[in-house]
């Protein structure tokens, strides 16, 4: 994601993508940062979104203290996967 304003961390995690009360699925992250984060695998899985808005919701991880939840606009779409920009909704 050309466009996100501060160093990527490769973190590959468990998340579910929502449009509102629809699950779209679980997938993988390939990379975050502050400005967003990158799902892999989705696409294909999926087809093209027809939202444009997500929610991405981080699986149960016995590592993390907490589970999150947030709102995230997609950038960018490839075979790849899904650039998303984290959104102040």
């Amino acid at each position: 994601m050309d466009n996100r304003y501060a160093e990527r961390s490769v973190i590959s995690e468990r998340v579910e993508l929502w449009n509102g009360k629809e699950k779209y699925g679980e997938f993988e992250t390939k990379n975050h940062c502050s400005g967003g984060i990158f799902v892999e695998n989705c696409r294909n899985k999926m087809g093209t979104f027809s939202a444009r808005t997500l929610t991405v919701k981080f699986c149960y991880n016995p590592n993390l203290s907490y589970q999150a939840s947030y709102a995230a606009l997609i950038v960018h779409e490839t075979n790849n996967g899904i650039g998303l920009k984290w959104s102040h909704k």
